[in-house]
Formats: C-alpha cells, sequence, structure tokens
C-alpha cells in the first residue's frame, strides 16, 4: 500500500499524481470534504489530471458519510485497481480515513441500521449540531468531549453507535499495526513557505468563484448546520450571508482556520505515523527528484 498524506497546502495532491504516472498508479482520495458533489473550489479538487481519481464526489452535500463508508468504499476501490494491473495511491489529509486501511480498528456500531441513521440524520436536520452533541454528552461523555459539535460525522457516529449497541464508542479498540507493508510519504514545509501558499490558495478560491459556489449550495436548500458545510472554506461564509460580515472578513477567517487546521495536521501525522512514514521536505522545487527518490524507497521496500 503506498499512502501519501500531509497537512492542507504541502502539496501532497501533486506529489501524489506525479508518483502515480511514474508508477502505473490511480488515486484513492482520503479527503473528508472532497467526497462531496458541487464542493469543489473550497474543497480545492484537484479535476482533469492525467491520473485516475476515486473517492472524489460519491455522496451529495446532505447526505451523511462515515469513515465506516470510507474504509468499505476504499477498500473495494484498492481491489479494483490491483484487479486492472495498477497500483493503488491513498492520498489526503484526513488521518483517521488513513488509520482505518492501515489498521484493525473496531467500531462497534454493530449491525447495519439504516432506520436509525435516517432518524439521527432527521434530528440533525431538525435541531441543530449543538442539541446533537448535547444528546451525545448524555449518552457518552467520554466521546463528546472529544469531539466538538462542528465535527458532526464523529458525532453522528458516536451516537449511532451507542444507540445501536448500547455501548460508547469510547471503548472501541484498535490494534497499531499495519496491516499489511505499507509506503507511506508526508509532506512537509517550512512554516511560513506554508502560510504563504494557505493565503495564495484562498486567493485563489476567490477568484474562482468561491463566493458563487456557496450560494449555489445555499440555493439548493443546503444550509450551514450540515456536517458538509462546517468544513472550513464554507462555515465561515454564514456571517457573510446574514449580512454579518464583509468578504475581507470571510477571507481572513478562512485563512486562519485554515492554518490551524494545518497545525492540528500536521501535530496528527508527526506523532501518529513517525514510526512508519518518510517524511518529505517539499520545499524543494525540484518535484522530479524528489519522485525519483520516492520510487526507489518504494521498490527496495518491495524487495
Amino acid at each position: 500500500m503506498i499512502i501519501v498524506g500531509g497537512a492542507t497546502a504541502t502539496g501532497k495532491s501533486t506529489l501524489a499524481i506525479e508518483l502515480a504516472k511514474r508508477i502505473g498508479g490511480e488515486l484513492i482520495s482520503a479527503d473528508s470534504m472532497q467526497i462531496y458533489r458541487g464542493m469543489d473550489i473550497g474543497t480545492a479538487k484537484e479535476k482533469n489530471v492525467a491520473v485516475n481519481q476515486l473517492l472524489i464526489d460519491v455522496v451529495e452535500p446532505n447526505e451523511p458519510f462515515t469513515v465506516v463508508d470510507f474504509k468499505e468504499r476504499a477498500t473495494e476501490a484498492i481491489k479494483d485497481i490491483r484487479s486492472r494491473g495498477k497500483v493503488p495511491i491513498i492520498v489526503g489529509g484526513t488521518g483517521l480515513y488513513m488509520d482505518s486501511l492501515l489498521y484493525k480498528m473496531e467500531y462497534g456500531g454493530g449491525k447495519d441500521n439504516p432506520e436509525l441513521k435516517a432518524q439521527l440524520q432527521s434530528e440533525l436536520e431538525e435541531k441543530g449540531a449543538e442539541y446533537m452533541h448535547a444528546r451525545l454528552k448524555e449518552l457518552d461523555p467520554v466521546s463528546a468531549e472529544k469531539y466538538h459539535y462542528n465535527n458532526m460525522v464523529r458525532v453522528l457516529r458516536a451516537l449511532f453507535v451507542v444507540l445501536n449497541t448500547g455501548k460508547p464508542i469510547s471503548s472501541q479498540s484498535a490494534e497499531f499495526a499495519p496491516v499489511e507493508p505499507v509506503t507511506m510519504f508526508i509532506t512537509k514545509r517550512e512554516r511560513s513557505v506554508l502560510r504563504e501558499r494557505i493565503s495564495l490558495r484562498i486567493e485563489q478560491m476567490f477568484n474562482e468563484g468561491l463566493e458563487e459556489e456557496v450560494k449555489a449550495l445555499l440555493d439548493k436548500g443546503y444550509d450551514f448546520e450540515l456536517q458538509s458545510m462546517q468544513g472550513i472554506g464554507y462555515k465561515e461564509w454564514k456571517g457573510y450571508f446574514k449580512g454579518e460580515m464583509t468578504l475581507d472578513e470571510v477571507k481572513e477567517q478562512i485563512d486562519i482556520n485554515t492554518r490551524q487546521y494545518a497545525k492540528r495536521q500536521d501535530t496528527w501525522f508527526n506523532n501518529r505515523y513517525k514510526d512508519i512514514a518518510r517524511f518529505v521536505d517539499m520545499d524543494s522545487n525540484d518535484i522530479q527528484k524528489i519522485v525519483d527518490d520516492l520510487v526507489k524507497e518504494h521498490k527496495s521496500i518491495l524487495k
């Protein structure tokens, strides 16, 4: 298995694409926001690239999607890619998605219960994220402490588990040994460089029509209570469309939130995968030289 991870704006997608072209690979997105259709600019999707990409645009913004759903779809995608003689390359910044493929994890969800899933989603749409988080606090205070109400994917998952099985998800167990040999590359940038790249990316998003994209989602009936609309690049627009914020204030808030998120991602990758990953300095402008080195390393591991 090849995994390319890293914080936002570190260049992981560019690296994964070049690596895929070199070794005959196809990409599987491990990004909890790029799964949503119609949310392209704010999630920095790279479309029309030279390699095939899977698990992008798989659900509507109002559809629930959990790490369990990701694991099921990604596992099938890996089998499909390998059956065609290609190399699957998982790429993204959602560490929990990567964990689901790397390790044996018990999600404790019990049998599938679509009625309960639909009920929870209906409650979320009717009563909002804070109500759902308060409900989780009553049933599983450990998970409620861990998951902010903005992280509604995990809040709903934790509620589903405790209601479906009678046992909190906080008691789930995991075996932290990779399920198969893995070549893992984590992209890194010097902090000042990363801040500049984030600011340039946000400027580009605004130039490409991020405001119009958000308005189109609202026009379709999607609101800011949805988990998809809680993502960075979207949730910051709530005040603007209520007439309470300027465009410059929205842009500044997206910049702040993105930098904070990148820092959290960096901490996760540094601590979680330090024993199995190769950390790649992306500040070198010679991307082909970087790819040459990674291909050699991957081949040496295969031997």
